[in-house]
């Protein structure tokens, strides 16, 4: 009896981390940056609120990636980096994957109705753009250009606007909102160019015609590091124009070093635009990305506490 309990409580936990891997919380720690950025750049939230519009937004993205590994589940099984993810695998059923996906729109949409009436329809559109990348006919992930373009909308910019609509801020200038939410699109474009450059070759021989594959890795990689550079280099922009003070530049001294690790990687995959060399790089910016966007958040919390 007791051994039966313990199988069957393993057999729960397992199955509770496969639907957990499905959500591929692991890829979208930037989006969460984006919507805490809006919601405290310019006012903070009362906690109790932030944390139920925080989990929303946690259930919505979740399910914008759901969305995708069914729509995506034959490249991804063709895909050695990508072959394991649950739907794939097979170890979640297309039709569970989206049911579950659905499941968690809806209940997004309904926790956002109660807290926030006006926010729903950004969660809307938010829901929508990504339901427009990956579902066809639109499909917008198979047209270039328009497909980076499309995950910074989504990745930086809606997510951005998100939070500031949870302050009540986002009928304040619409230059400032532009220029908080600039750097953050461009980053998010810049990462999804290096994604694309990571799947070249399984969407290359299944005919998807992203970015990359249309103009090649080398011109991608190109293109995903000017992008990048731009948007680490805006806030020094915005202090020589007079629209940031420079005591907050101190910051940038304190990026660069982190920056630094990344910087190798990108070098590696501008050397040989593989996908190895791609996963080094997401690993890495991964791991000392974390690091920079809690910083971040942890000095405009601090800033905004104590008013300096």
């Amino acid at each position: 009896m007791k051994l039966g309990k313990i199988f069957s409580g393993v057999h729960w936990f397992s199955t509770l981390m496969v639907y957990l891997r499905v959500t591929r919380v692991e890829s979208w720690l930037g989006w969460i940056f984006s919507f805490g950025l809006g919601s405290i750049i310019l006012s903070l939230p009362p906690l109790d609120y932030f944390l139920v519009a925080l989990f929303a937004f946690s259930l919505a993205t979740a399910s914008i990636f759901i969305l995708n590994q069914y729509f995506d589940r034959k490249e991804d099984q063709g895909n050695a980096f990508k072959s394991n993810l649950p739907v794939a695998s097979g170890r979640i059923a297309p039709q569970t994957a989206l049911i579950l996906s659905f499941s968690l729109i809806i209940l997004c949409l309904f926790l956002v109705s109660l807290i926030n009436s006006s926010l729903v329809l950004l969660f809307f559109i938010y829901i929508a753009i990504w339901t427009a990348y990956s579902v066809p006919p639109l499909r917008l992930k198979t047209v270039p250009g328009v497909d980076f373009v499309t995950s910074g909308i989504g990745a930086g910019f809606m997510p951005f606007l998100m939070g500031l609509e949870l302050t009540d801020k986002l009928s304040s200038d619409v230059l400032l909102i532009l220029l908080g939410a600039v750097p953050l699109m461009l980053i998010h474009c810049s990462g999804h160019v290096i994604q694309a450059i990571g799947d070249y070759e399984v969407d290359h021989k299944m005919g998807i015609h992203t970015f990359v594959v249309r103009y090649g890795r080398k011109n991608g990689t190109v293109v995903a590091g000017f992008m990048f550079i731009l948007a680490c280099f805006a806030p020094l922009a915005y202090s020589i124009f007079g629209l940031l003070p420079y005591k907050h530049l101190f910051l940038f001294f304190v990026f660069f070093p982190l920056s630094v690790p990344i910087i190798k990687c990108y070098a590696n995959v501008l050397k040989e635009p593989s996908t190895k060399n791609v996963i080094c790089l997401q690993k890495t910016a991964t791991k000392y990305g974390i690091i920079w966007m809690a910083v971040t958040l942890g000095y405009l919390l601090l800033v905004k506490i104590l008013g300096f």
